[in-house]
């Protein structure tokens, strides 16, 4: 029996349902049918794959096998796939004869706007659409194929990517201007960790979320100074908090330099001056490595490397 020719879209939604409802029961008044067709459906599934993708529990609630999840993630791509599609045609229909949907991790949105008006001046037929999200956000999008391509400060090792450097990324200490820390550091023409951490820790780390890239190299760089010893932080959820909150005076904060930009330039905020920072990382544009490429994301990526020094933000 050929599966592959038999399962349809039809079938695929109902496990999504199931999935999201958590029974059969729910899921049919999600999908406005009656439990005995959900249950249709999902016994074509299993007979079609000969395999269990349900296990039924008390207060008939379920359990999906990891055949399951891998027909959800085959579910989510169709989507997203006929979404792209849709936006295509609307695209088509206005003139357009191009699309690219471009992931950027939050701290890349300072420029990524920048980098698609130079695109659609050089492509005025070509439509792109960015979007933002923190690095898990826009690394699971790039592996539902919501996006094509993605800017990030870091590659996932899963799933597999084709890589690119961008330009340096450089992460810098910023605090309001004329904080003490500035007068302090005054006082050293160079410093050993173990003076860095005692200047430091005597000060409020404004911070992202857990998981945040730009958290976990500063927690690397106290970690090396520190020796694994603690220091006072305050959780933000934005970069704009976080810079608001350091003209505020209520910490400093690790910050990739292209975020506060204007505000360095404005001098309201500065960069405290170590010899250890700023420390420099790269920024990378990925495509999935399964996934091939459409001719007008082909011709994007193509731009966007060659023209790279001019697009990128400057140290």
């Amino acid at each position: 029996m050929d599966w592959k020719k038999l399962i349809t879209i039809k079938h695929l939604r109902t496990l999504h349902a199931i999935s999201e409802a958590g029974s059969l029961a729910n899921a049919a008044n999600i999908l406005n049918l009656s439990p005995p067709a959900v249950t249709i459906q999902l016994n074509q599934l299993e007979e079609y794959l000969n395999v269990k993708i349900l296990e039924r529990g008390p207060n008939g609630f379920i359990k999906i096998s990891s055949v399951g999840y891998e027909l959800l993630k085959l579910q989510k791509q169709i989507d997203n796939q006929i979404s792209r599609s849709f936006q295509r045609i609307e695209q088509l229909k206005i003139g357009k004869t191009g699309y690219v949907k471009l992931g950027a991790v939050t701290t890349a949105q300072y420029f990524c706007p920048w980098i698609i008006a130079k695109a659609q001046n050089e492509f005025p037929d070509l439509l792109i659409d960015l979007v933002i999200g923190n690095r898990n956000e826009i690394i699971k999008s790039l592996r539902e194929g919501n996006v094509d391509l993605a800017i990030t400060g870091r590659p996932p090792i899963i799933p597999k990517v084709n890589a690119e450097i961008l330009g340096d990324n450089p992460h810098i200490i910023i605090t309001k201007k004329n904080h003490k820390i500035l007068d302090s550091l005054k006082n050293y023409k160079t410093l050993k960790n173990e003076q860095m951490y005692k200047i430091l820790s005597k000060e409020t780390f404004l911070v992202r979320e857990e998981g945040s890239g730009t958290r976990i190299l500063l927690e690397r760089f106290l970690d090396t100074i520190g020796k694994g010893r603690q220091y006072d932080k305050k959780e933000f959820s934005s970069n704009e908090a976080i810079k608001q909150g350091v003209l505020a005076g209520l910490g400093i904060a690790m910050i990739s330099a292209s975020t506060a930009l204007n505000e360095l330039n404005e001098g309201i905020i500065e960069a405290i001056n170590l010899t250890n920072l700023p420390i420099v990382r790269q920024w990378f544009l990925v495509n999935l490595q399964e996934t091939k490429l459409d001719p007008d994301v082909l011709m994007f990526k193509k731009f966007l490397l060659e023209n790279k020094i001019e697009l990128m933000p400057k140290k």
